[in-house]
Protein backbone atom coordinates (compact mmCIF):
# COMPACT_ATOMS: atom_id res chain seq x y z
CA UNK A 1 0.00 0.00 0.00
CA UNK A 2 1.36 3.46 -0.89
CA UNK A 3 1.91 6.41 1.39
CA UNK A 4 -1.37 8.13 0.50
CA UNK A 5 -3.39 5.14 1.70
CA UNK A 6 -1.30 4.78 4.85
CA UNK A 7 -1.61 8.50 5.60
CA UNK A 8 -5.37 8.39 5.05
CA UNK A 9 -5.62 5.24 7.17
CA UNK A 10 -3.69 6.93 9.98
CA UNK A 11 -6.08 9.89 9.93
CA UNK A 12 -9.08 7.57 9.89
CA UNK A 13 -7.56 5.60 12.73
CA UNK A 14 -7.53 8.78 14.80
CA UNK A 15 -11.16 9.47 13.88
CA UNK A 16 -12.20 5.92 14.75
CA UNK A 17 -10.25 6.11 18.01
CA UNK A 18 -12.17 9.25 18.89
CA UNK A 19 -15.46 7.70 17.82
CA UNK A 20 -15.02 4.41 19.68
CA UNK A 21 -12.32 4.73 22.32
CA UNK A 22 -13.26 8.13 23.79
CA UNK A 23 -16.82 6.96 24.55
CA UNK A 24 -15.24 3.88 26.14
CA UNK A 25 -13.59 6.22 28.66
CA UNK A 26 -17.03 7.14 29.96
CA UNK A 27 -18.50 3.69 29.27
CA UNK A 28 -17.56 2.13 32.66
CA UNK A 29 -18.84 5.24 34.43
CA UNK A 30 -22.19 5.22 32.62
CA UNK A 31 -22.81 1.49 33.14
CA UNK A 32 -22.25 1.92 36.87
CA UNK A 33 -24.20 5.19 37.28
CA UNK A 34 -27.14 4.32 35.01
CA UNK A 35 -27.24 0.56 35.67
CA UNK A 36 -28.42 -2.04 33.14
CA UNK A 37 -31.93 -0.58 32.88
CA UNK A 38 -30.86 3.06 32.54
CA UNK A 39 -28.04 2.24 30.13
CA UNK A 40 -30.46 0.08 28.18
CA UNK A 41 -33.00 2.91 27.98
CA UNK A 42 -30.39 5.26 26.53
CA UNK A 43 -29.25 2.56 24.09
CA UNK A 44 -32.87 1.89 23.08
CA UNK A 45 -33.53 5.58 22.34
CA UNK A 46 -30.23 5.90 20.48
CA UNK A 47 -31.13 2.86 18.37
CA UNK A 48 -34.49 4.41 17.46
CA UNK A 49 -32.84 7.69 16.42
CA UNK A 50 -30.19 5.77 14.48
CA UNK A 51 -32.94 4.86 12.00
CA UNK A 52 -33.25 8.57 11.26
CA UNK A 53 -29.47 8.89 10.95
CA UNK A 54 -29.48 6.06 8.40
CA UNK A 55 -32.36 7.73 6.58
CA UNK A 56 -30.56 11.08 6.50
CA UNK A 57 -27.22 9.56 5.49
CA UNK A 58 -29.02 7.83 2.60
CA UNK A 59 -25.94 5.75 1.85
CA UNK A 60 -23.98 8.87 0.84
CA UNK A 61 -21.01 7.83 3.00
CA UNK A 62 -20.35 5.19 0.34
CA UNK A 63 -22.01 6.40 -2.86
CA UNK A 64 -20.86 10.02 -2.47
CA UNK A 65 -17.34 8.93 -1.49
CA UNK A 66 -17.11 6.95 -4.73
CA UNK A 67 -18.42 9.86 -6.79
CA UNK A 68 -16.08 12.41 -5.18
CA UNK A 69 -13.12 10.09 -5.84
CA UNK A 70 -14.10 10.01 -9.50
CA UNK A 71 -14.67 13.80 -9.78
CA UNK A 72 -11.84 15.12 -7.65
CA UNK A 73 -9.81 16.24 -10.68
CA UNK A 74 -12.71 18.51 -11.71
CA UNK A 75 -13.38 20.98 -8.88
CA UNK A 76 -16.44 22.55 -10.48
CA UNK A 77 -18.22 19.23 -11.04
CA UNK A 78 -17.18 17.97 -7.62
CA UNK A 79 -18.46 21.13 -5.90
CA UNK A 80 -21.80 20.84 -7.70
CA UNK A 81 -22.12 17.24 -6.60
CA UNK A 82 -21.04 17.97 -3.00
CA UNK A 83 -23.58 20.78 -2.63
CA UNK A 84 -26.35 18.57 -4.00
CA UNK A 85 -25.48 15.90 -1.42
CA UNK A 86 -25.51 18.43 1.44
CA UNK A 87 -28.89 19.75 0.29
CA UNK A 88 -30.30 16.25 -0.11
CA UNK A 89 -29.22 15.34 3.43
CA UNK A 90 -30.65 18.58 4.85
CA UNK A 91 -34.07 17.80 3.34
CA UNK A 92 -34.01 14.29 4.80
CA UNK A 93 -33.03 15.74 8.18
CA UNK A 94 -36.11 17.98 8.15
CA UNK A 95 -38.34 14.98 7.52
CA UNK A 96 -36.55 13.11 10.31
CA UNK A 97 -37.29 15.92 12.80
CA UNK A 98 -41.01 15.67 12.09
CA UNK A 99 -40.97 11.87 12.39
CA UNK A 100 -39.14 11.93 15.73
CA UNK A 101 -41.57 14.47 17.21
CA UNK A 102 -44.54 12.34 16.15
CA UNK A 103 -42.99 9.21 17.67
CA UNK A 104 -41.91 10.93 20.89
CA UNK A 105 -45.19 12.70 21.64
CA UNK A 106 -47.90 10.60 20.02
CA UNK A 107 -46.78 6.98 20.49
CA UNK A 108 -47.56 5.83 24.07
CA UNK A 109 -44.65 3.34 24.19
CA UNK A 110 -42.16 6.20 23.76
CA UNK A 111 -43.85 8.92 25.81
CA UNK A 112 -42.25 7.70 29.06
CA UNK A 113 -38.81 8.73 27.79
CA UNK A 114 -39.63 11.29 25.08
CA UNK A 115 -37.05 13.76 26.43
CA UNK A 116 -34.32 11.14 26.03
CA UNK A 117 -35.43 10.52 22.44
CA UNK A 118 -35.32 14.23 21.64
CA UNK A 119 -31.90 14.51 23.26
CA UNK A 120 -30.51 12.03 20.71
CA UNK A 121 -31.67 14.07 17.67
CA UNK A 122 -28.41 16.07 17.33
CA UNK A 123 -26.98 12.79 15.98
CA UNK A 124 -29.11 13.38 12.88
CA UNK A 125 -28.05 17.01 12.52
CA UNK A 126 -24.41 16.00 12.93
CA UNK A 127 -24.73 13.42 10.17
CA UNK A 128 -25.70 16.25 7.80
CA UNK A 129 -22.96 18.64 8.86
CA UNK A 130 -20.03 16.22 9.05
CA UNK A 131 -18.94 15.59 5.41
CA UNK A 132 -16.76 12.56 5.97
CA UNK A 133 -17.69 11.32 2.50
CA UNK A 134 -16.09 14.43 0.98
CA UNK A 135 -12.77 14.11 2.77
CA UNK A 136 -12.66 10.36 2.22
CA UNK A 137 -13.21 10.77 -1.50
CA UNK A 138 -10.44 13.38 -1.62
CA UNK A 139 -8.23 11.14 0.56
CA UNK A 140 -7.62 14.11 2.86
CA UNK A 141 -8.99 12.84 6.15
CA UNK A 142 -6.20 14.64 8.00
CA UNK A 143 -8.28 17.82 7.58
CA UNK A 144 -11.06 16.56 9.83
CA UNK A 145 -9.37 14.12 12.18
CA UNK A 146 -8.21 16.82 14.60
CA UNK A 147 -11.56 18.64 14.79
CA UNK A 148 -13.46 15.37 15.16
CA UNK A 149 -11.18 14.19 17.95
CA UNK A 150 -11.51 17.55 19.71
CA UNK A 151 -15.29 17.43 19.50
CA UNK A 152 -15.52 13.85 20.73
CA UNK A 153 -13.07 14.64 23.53
CA UNK A 154 -15.67 17.06 24.94
CA UNK A 155 -17.76 13.97 25.66
CA UNK A 156 -15.50 12.91 28.53
CA UNK A 157 -15.46 15.94 30.88
CA UNK A 158 -19.09 16.90 30.24
CA UNK A 159 -20.27 13.37 31.05
CA UNK A 160 -18.43 13.34 34.37
CA UNK A 161 -19.63 16.88 35.18
CA UNK A 162 -23.34 16.50 34.42
CA UNK A 163 -24.28 12.81 34.67
CA UNK A 164 -24.52 11.64 38.29
CA UNK A 165 -27.72 9.56 38.61
CA UNK A 166 -30.15 7.46 36.62
CA UNK A 167 -32.33 10.55 36.14
CA UNK A 168 -29.55 12.11 34.07
CA UNK A 169 -30.01 9.72 31.13
CA UNK A 170 -31.21 12.54 28.88
CA UNK A 171 -28.10 14.56 29.72
CA UNK A 172 -25.83 11.64 28.79
CA UNK A 173 -27.72 11.20 25.51
CA UNK A 174 -27.54 14.92 24.67
CA UNK A 175 -23.81 15.16 25.40
CA UNK A 176 -23.05 12.11 23.28
CA UNK A 177 -25.17 13.19 20.33
CA UNK A 178 -24.06 16.83 20.22
CA UNK A 179 -20.37 16.19 19.59
CA UNK A 180 -20.94 15.33 15.91
CA UNK A 181 -22.65 18.70 15.40
CA UNK A 182 -19.55 20.52 16.63
CA UNK A 183 -17.29 18.32 14.51
CA UNK A 184 -19.45 18.95 11.44
CA UNK A 185 -19.41 22.71 11.80
CA UNK A 186 -15.63 22.84 12.16
CA UNK A 187 -15.00 20.44 9.27
CA UNK A 188 -17.26 22.42 6.91
CA UNK A 189 -15.35 25.53 7.94
CA UNK A 190 -12.10 23.79 7.03
CA UNK A 191 -13.50 22.77 3.64
CA UNK A 192 -14.30 26.42 2.94
CA UNK A 193 -11.03 27.78 4.30
CA UNK A 194 -8.95 25.50 2.11
CA UNK A 195 -11.30 25.98 -0.87
CA UNK A 196 -11.89 22.27 -1.30
CA UNK A 197 -15.37 23.02 -2.63
CA UNK A 198 -17.34 26.11 -3.64
CA UNK A 199 -20.64 26.17 -1.74
CA UNK A 200 -23.76 27.24 -3.62
CA UNK A 201 -27.46 26.43 -3.73
CA UNK A 202 -27.96 23.40 -6.02
CA UNK A 203 -30.87 23.02 -8.39
CA UNK A 204 -33.61 20.45 -7.91
CA UNK A 205 -32.43 18.15 -10.70
CA UNK A 206 -28.97 17.71 -9.15
CA UNK A 207 -30.53 16.85 -5.79
CA UNK A 208 -32.77 14.25 -7.44
CA UNK A 209 -29.73 12.85 -9.25
CA UNK A 210 -27.89 12.52 -5.92
CA UNK A 211 -30.84 10.57 -4.50
CA UNK A 212 -30.85 8.26 -7.51
CA UNK A 213 -27.10 7.69 -7.27
CA UNK A 214 -27.30 6.71 -3.61
CA UNK A 215 -30.52 4.67 -3.77
CA UNK A 216 -29.07 1.15 -3.90
CA UNK A 217 -26.52 1.87 -1.19
CA UNK A 218 -29.29 3.41 0.93
CA UNK A 219 -31.33 0.22 0.59
CA UNK A 220 -28.25 -1.76 1.56
CA UNK A 221 -27.53 0.31 4.66
CA UNK A 222 -31.20 0.18 5.61
CA UNK A 223 -31.03 -3.59 5.28
CA UNK A 224 -27.95 -3.70 7.51
CA UNK A 225 -29.95 -1.90 10.19
CA UNK A 226 -32.42 -4.79 10.11
CA UNK A 227 -29.79 -7.02 11.70
CA UNK A 228 -27.78 -4.48 13.73
CA UNK A 229 -29.79 -1.51 14.94
CA UNK A 230 -33.12 -3.33 14.87
CA UNK A 231 -31.86 -5.90 17.34
CA UNK A 232 -31.76 -3.32 20.14
CA UNK A 233 -35.17 -1.88 19.24
CA UNK A 234 -37.00 -5.21 18.96
CA UNK A 235 -35.21 -6.58 22.01
CA UNK A 236 -36.42 -3.58 24.02
CA UNK A 237 -39.99 -4.01 22.80
CA UNK A 238 -39.95 -7.77 23.50
CA UNK A 239 -37.75 -8.28 26.56
CA UNK A 240 -37.39 -4.81 28.13
CA UNK A 241 -34.66 -2.23 28.44
CA UNK A 242 -32.59 -4.21 30.98
CA UNK A 243 -31.93 -6.89 28.35
CA UNK A 244 -31.13 -4.08 25.90
CA UNK A 245 -28.57 -2.86 28.44
CA UNK A 246 -26.77 -6.22 28.44
CA UNK A 247 -26.87 -6.50 24.67
CA UNK A 248 -25.94 -2.87 23.97
CA UNK A 249 -23.00 -2.95 26.39
CA UNK A 250 -21.63 -6.10 24.75
CA UNK A 251 -22.30 -4.73 21.27
CA UNK A 252 -20.48 -1.49 22.07
CA UNK A 253 -17.39 -3.54 22.89
CA UNK A 254 -17.86 -5.42 19.64
CA UNK A 255 -18.14 -2.19 17.64
CA UNK A 256 -15.03 -0.77 19.30
CA UNK A 257 -13.15 -3.93 18.36
CA UNK A 258 -14.46 -3.67 14.80
CA UNK A 259 -12.97 -0.19 14.44
CA UNK A 260 -10.05 -1.68 12.48
CA UNK A 261 -12.54 -2.66 9.75
CA UNK A 262 -13.88 0.88 9.46
CA UNK A 263 -10.38 2.32 9.35
CA UNK A 264 -9.13 0.07 6.57
CA UNK A 265 -12.40 0.20 4.65
CA UNK A 266 -12.70 3.99 4.63
CA UNK A 267 -9.05 4.46 3.75
CA UNK A 268 -8.88 1.92 0.91
CA UNK A 269 -12.35 2.26 -0.66
CA UNK A 270 -11.73 5.51 -2.61
CA UNK A 271 -8.33 4.26 -3.74
CA UNK A 272 -9.78 0.98 -5.05
CA UNK A 273 -12.34 2.94 -7.07
CA UNK A 274 -9.69 5.26 -8.46
CA UNK A 275 -7.39 2.37 -9.44
CA UNK A 276 -10.25 0.26 -10.82
CA UNK A 277 -10.98 2.88 -13.47
CA UNK A 278 -7.42 2.52 -14.79
CA UNK A 279 -6.14 -0.98 -13.96
CA UNK A 280 -8.55 -3.72 -12.84
CA UNK A 281 -5.78 -6.22 -12.06
CA UNK A 282 -4.02 -3.74 -9.78
CA UNK A 283 -7.33 -3.07 -7.99
CA UNK A 284 -7.92 -6.80 -7.47
CA UNK A 285 -4.38 -7.16 -6.12
CA UNK A 286 -5.10 -4.43 -3.55
CA UNK A 287 -8.37 -6.14 -2.58
CA UNK A 288 -6.55 -9.44 -2.04
CA UNK A 289 -4.06 -7.74 0.27
CA UNK A 290 -6.89 -6.12 2.19
CA UNK A 291 -8.68 -9.46 2.55
CA UNK A 292 -5.60 -11.05 4.07
CA UNK A 293 -4.65 -8.18 6.38
CA UNK A 294 -8.16 -7.29 7.51
CA UNK A 295 -9.22 -10.92 7.91
CA UNK A 296 -6.17 -11.74 10.02
CA UNK A 297 -6.53 -8.67 12.24
CA UNK A 298 -10.23 -9.23 12.94
CA UNK A 299 -9.71 -12.96 13.60
CA UNK A 300 -7.20 -12.06 16.32
CA UNK A 301 -9.68 -9.58 17.81
CA UNK A 302 -12.48 -12.16 17.83
CA UNK A 303 -10.38 -14.82 19.53
CA UNK A 304 -9.29 -12.29 22.16
CA UNK A 305 -12.92 -11.42 22.92
CA UNK A 306 -13.82 -15.06 23.50
CA UNK A 307 -10.94 -15.73 25.89
CA UNK A 308 -11.05 -12.44 27.80
CA UNK A 309 -14.84 -11.91 27.98
CA UNK A 310 -15.24 -12.43 31.78
CA UNK A 311 -12.33 -10.11 32.58
CA UNK A 312 -13.48 -7.45 30.12
CA UNK A 313 -17.06 -7.43 31.43
CA UNK A 314 -16.01 -7.34 35.08
CA UNK A 315 -13.45 -4.57 34.52
CA UNK A 316 -15.25 -2.39 31.99
CA UNK A 317 -18.96 -2.78 32.79
CA UNK A 318 -18.98 -3.60 36.49
CA UNK A 319 -20.58 -6.38 38.56
CA UNK A 320 -24.12 -5.43 37.52
CA UNK A 321 -23.42 -6.64 33.98
CA UNK A 322 -22.23 -10.20 34.69
CA UNK A 323 -25.05 -11.49 32.46
CA UNK A 324 -23.31 -9.79 29.51
CA UNK A 325 -20.42 -12.30 29.48
CA UNK A 326 -22.40 -14.83 27.44
CA UNK A 327 -23.53 -12.04 25.10
CA UNK A 328 -19.94 -10.93 24.46
CA UNK A 329 -18.85 -14.49 23.71
CA UNK A 330 -21.82 -15.02 21.42
CA UNK A 331 -20.97 -12.05 19.20
CA UNK A 332 -17.18 -12.40 19.50
CA UNK A 333 -16.81 -13.72 15.93
CA UNK A 334 -18.87 -10.88 14.43
CA UNK A 335 -15.79 -8.61 13.97
CA UNK A 336 -14.11 -11.37 11.95
CA UNK A 337 -17.19 -11.94 9.80
CA UNK A 338 -17.63 -8.19 9.24
CA UNK A 339 -13.96 -7.94 8.28
CA UNK A 340 -14.52 -10.48 5.50
CA UNK A 341 -17.93 -9.28 4.34
CA UNK A 342 -16.66 -5.70 4.14
CA UNK A 343 -14.05 -6.77 1.59
CA UNK A 344 -16.55 -8.92 -0.33
CA UNK A 345 -19.37 -6.38 -0.29
CA UNK A 346 -18.14 -2.80 0.01
CA UNK A 347 -14.65 -3.05 -1.45
CA UNK A 348 -15.47 -5.50 -4.26
CA UNK A 349 -19.17 -5.60 -5.10
CA UNK A 350 -19.84 -1.87 -4.79
CA UNK A 351 -16.59 -0.96 -6.51
CA UNK A 352 -17.54 -3.21 -9.44
CA UNK A 353 -21.00 -1.66 -9.69
CA UNK A 354 -22.82 -4.71 -8.27
CA UNK A 355 -25.19 -2.47 -6.28
CA UNK A 356 -28.31 -4.51 -6.90
CA UNK A 357 -26.74 -7.81 -5.87
CA UNK A 358 -25.23 -6.14 -2.79
CA UNK A 359 -28.52 -4.60 -1.65
CA UNK A 360 -30.47 -7.80 -2.41
CA UNK A 361 -28.18 -9.88 -0.20
CA UNK A 362 -28.49 -7.44 2.68
CA UNK A 363 -32.27 -7.14 2.33
CA UNK A 364 -32.70 -10.92 2.45
CA UNK A 365 -30.31 -11.14 5.40
CA UNK A 366 -32.10 -8.34 7.25
CA UNK A 367 -35.47 -10.03 6.83
CA UNK A 368 -33.96 -13.34 7.97
CA UNK A 369 -32.53 -11.65 11.06
CA UNK A 370 -35.90 -10.24 12.10
CA UNK A 371 -37.56 -13.64 11.62
CA UNK A 372 -34.95 -15.34 13.81
CA UNK A 373 -34.66 -12.52 16.34
CA UNK A 374 -38.28 -12.44 17.49
CA UNK A 375 -38.45 -16.02 18.86
CA UNK A 376 -34.85 -15.93 20.14
CA UNK A 377 -35.43 -12.66 22.01
CA UNK A 378 -38.54 -14.16 23.64
CA UNK A 379 -36.62 -17.29 24.70
CA UNK A 380 -33.12 -16.01 25.48
CA UNK A 381 -33.31 -12.23 25.79
CA UNK A 382 -29.98 -10.51 25.09
CA UNK A 383 -28.25 -13.80 24.23
CA UNK A 384 -30.97 -14.48 21.67
CA UNK A 385 -30.40 -11.09 20.01
CA UNK A 386 -26.65 -11.78 19.93
CA UNK A 387 -27.25 -15.21 18.39
CA UNK A 388 -29.43 -13.69 15.68
CA UNK A 389 -26.73 -11.10 14.90
CA UNK A 390 -24.00 -13.75 14.65
CA UNK A 391 -26.08 -16.02 12.41
CA UNK A 392 -27.01 -13.14 10.10
CA UNK A 393 -23.44 -11.89 9.72
CA UNK A 394 -22.32 -15.44 8.88
CA UNK A 395 -25.07 -15.71 6.25
CA UNK A 396 -24.09 -12.35 4.69
CA UNK A 397 -20.41 -13.32 4.50
CA UNK A 398 -21.07 -16.72 2.93
CA UNK A 399 -23.56 -15.46 0.34
CA UNK A 400 -21.31 -12.59 -0.72
CA UNK A 401 -18.31 -14.91 -1.05
CA UNK A 402 -20.37 -17.39 -3.09
CA UNK A 403 -21.66 -14.62 -5.37
CA UNK A 404 -18.14 -13.39 -6.14
CA UNK A 405 -16.81 -16.93 -6.59
CA UNK A 406 -19.64 -17.78 -8.98
CA UNK A 407 -18.84 -14.67 -11.05
CA UNK A 408 -15.14 -15.62 -11.00
CA UNK A 409 -14.00 -12.35 -9.44
CA UNK A 410 -10.24 -12.93 -8.85
CA UNK A 411 -9.87 -11.97 -5.18
CA UNK A 412 -9.64 -15.39 -3.50
CA UNK A 413 -6.13 -16.34 -4.57
CA UNK A 414 -4.40 -15.08 -1.43
CA UNK A 415 -1.08 -16.50 -2.62
CA UNK A 416 -1.00 -13.65 -5.15
CA UNK A 417 -1.66 -10.98 -2.51
CA UNK A 418 1.98 -10.08 -2.03
CA UNK A 419 3.31 -11.41 -5.33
Amino acid sequence: MDRAILRNAASLLLVQAANFLLPLVTFPYLTRVLGPQGFGTMAFCTAVTTYLVLFTDYGFNLSATKRVAELRSDKVAMSQFACSVLAAKALLCSVSAVVLCVVAFLVPRFWAFHWILLATFPMVVGSVLFPQWLFQGLERMGFVSVCFIGARACLVPFTFLFVHAQGDIWKAALISSSTTVLAGLVSLGLAQRYRLIDLHLPDRSSIVLAYRDGWHVFISTAAVSLYSNTNSVLLGLIAGNTQVGYFAAADRLRMACSGVVSVMSNAVYPRINAILAKDRQAAFALIRKLLLVQGGATLFVSLTLIVAAPLIVRTVMGPGFSAAVDVVRCIAFVPFLVGLSNVFGVQTMLSLGMKRQFSRILLISGALNVMVLVPLAHLLGAVGAATALLATEAFVTLIMAFTLYKRRIPIFNIAKAFA
